[in-house]
């Protein structure tokens, strides 16, 4: 193993979730291990246990950098500006995303029926905070009189799906992502389902 660059603990812990990343997405993370992720990462079992005391805390680290990414490409909502191009811009922000970033899309989609009992714990924990999320946004969407009124928890959860779906079946076929088809999909569902017409 070629000796590790020195690095400060912030970059180090940076360069580890880099690596783990690449192995989770290669492998699952089933099939994964610490002893891949220090490789990838070309460090000493010491240096990952400094940052991480398991591969699951690490696994864990992973889906909240994914959260950050993906929450950090949606722009909020100005009520002061037609909502229905806001909610597509969004959209494609997303597939793009994914599309862009296919780690994150075999991590978060498709390889996640791969994870263990003990990964299981981090990957709820990811997709709770996304509902979370998306039913907030409905709650928002309802009290702007934009949303139609109604369940919001079960309608968060198949939307996240309308998103999952897609990503899975491209990558059974082995065909490209195509982010913005994906996306102006959803978006006919929504709007001729879900926003109150007229709200534009």
């Amino acid at each position: 193993m070629a000796r590790a660059q020195s690095l400060s603990p912030v970059e180090r812990r940076a360069n580890l979730l880099a690596a783990a990343r690449q192995v989770f997405a290669a492998r699952g993370y089933h099939g994964a291990s610490v002893a891949d992720v220090i490789e990838a990462a070309g460090v000493a079992r010491g240096t990952f246990y400094n940052h991480f005391e398991s591969k699951r805390e690490v696994f864990a680290a992973v889906l909240i950098e994914l959260m950050v990414e993906v929450t950090g490409s949606v722009a909020p909502i100005d009520v002061e500006r037609a909502i229905p191009p806001q909610v597509l811009s969004n959209l494609r922000s997303i597939t793009r995303g994914l599309a862009r970033d296919g780690d994150a899309a075999r991590i978060l989609f498709t390889d996640a029926l791969s994870v263990d009992a003990e990964g299981e714990e981090a990957l709820a924990a990811f997709y709770g905070h996304a509902v979370d999320r998306i039913e907030r946004a409905l709650q928002m969407g309802q009290t702007l009189g934009i949303v139609r009124h109604g369940e919001t928890r079960q309608t968060a959860r198949c939307l996240l799906g309308l998103l999952k779906e897609p990503v899975v079946q491209a990558r059974l076929a082995r065909e490209p992502l195509d982010a913005d088809a994906v996306a102006d999909a959803i978006f006919g569902l929504l709007a001729s389902g879900l926003l109150v017409r007229g709200a534009a």
